[in-house]
């Protein structure tokens, strides 16, 4: 793993898990774009809500948020820059708002709308909050990877098969990266009635082949029903892929692939590609119960200790940066 400190706090992340019943959909339900370091924009654009920890790397560049919010009477915060806007032009959509920490002096900002406003806020309060959010992402994919496999995959080739025949609410697949992204395959899913899929994707470094397709059963009617956990990947390169669902890749930097149809929460990500604001929708037959349930003094103390780790990491990177 790419962070030791991480690691340590994923451990402990880890036995908590264990005593949770399910997991809420949580920020890829709420966030289009989750980004623990720099967005380094070459393109394209984000059409929901983006949480940027880092900076927006975009020098040249006419960057877009939140083409896909609401113009609502009361402004959405359609994108928060936890670090510096290093970019020509920055437009926030529907009259929502750019929220940011360290600098935006370099950009140009353009409030396409009535209402909406670019607001400097507390640099505590935005590590404050890029640091909650990450530790449940941490939370969400070390549960999904806890969950035994209730699918079958049969490939790679053209007729590649995530086939799930049970009858409960998810299917969960594990699968490795190797297989499921490999030259040329054609994958379709069957999800019987499971109305949400869990594919946890084992692999550290990761590069998808050339001609994946994502194909029957993958489609933006269904990505919000969609989670790709990648819970152990450093670096991802989505090559030409168009991924449908949401992708959680939590000690990862990412780049590449075509769109992606669903949340994104990574370290980093750089490319010019859209992310389409289909968040992540985690059905579920009972009242959805806190991210972590923890069942004695010990637990919390531990769940404490690894919050503190995630956050001390966090200022730790963000310093260092600046410096």
């Amino acid at each position: 793993m790419k962070y030791p400190i991480l690691k340590i706090a994923a451990l402990i992340f880890a036995g908590t898990c264990a005593m949770s019943t399910h997991a809420s959909s949580g920020s890829i339900g709420t966030y289009n774009l989750i980004l623990l370091e720099d967005y380094n924009f070459q393109g394209g654009d984000v059409e929901g809500k983006a949480l940027i920890g880092g900076n927006l790397n975009g020098s040249g560049q006419a960057v877009e948020f939140g083409s896909r919010l609401p113009d609502t009477d009361s402004a959405i915060d359609a994108v928060t820059i936890v670090g510096d806007i290093k970019a020509n032009h920055v437009t926030i959509q529907n009259g929502n708002n750019l929220v940011y920490g360290s600098n935006s002096s370099n950009a140009n900002v353009n409030l396409n709308g009535s209402g909406g406003s670019a607001t400097q806020a507390p640099q505590a309060v935005l590590d404050a909050e890029i640091d909650a959010v990450f530790a449940e992402i941490y939370n969400e994919s070390l549960y999904y990877n806890s969950l035994s496999a209730t699918g079958v995959f049969s490939g790679p080739g053209n007729q590649a098969e995530l086939l799930y025949t049970g009858t409960q609410s998810v299917a969960v697949f594990n699968v490795n990266a190797s297989d499921i992204f490999a030259q040329n395959n054609s994958l379709s899913l069957q999800q019987a009635s499971a109305s949400t899929v869990v594919i946890n994707v084992a692999g550290i470094d990761i590069t998808a082949g050339g001609g994946v397709n994502l194909n029957n059963g993958f489609s933006q009617q269904t990505a919000t029903n969609i989670v790709w956990n990648f819970f152990e990947a450093t670096d991802i390169d989505f090559n030409n892929l168009a991924m449908k669902g949401s992708v959680l890749a939590p000690y990862a930097n990412t780049t590449g692939g075509a769109s992606f149809d669903g949340a994104f929460a990574a370290v980093s990500y750089t490319g010019a590609r859209e992310f389409h604001n289909f968040l992540f929708d985690y059905e579920t037959p009972a009242p959805k119960p806190p991210t972590v349930l923890v069942s004695a003094p010990t637990s919390a103390a531990l769940f404490g200790l690894a919050f503190g780790l995630l956050i001390l990491t966090r200022r730790k990177k963000y310093q260092t940066k600046q410096a």
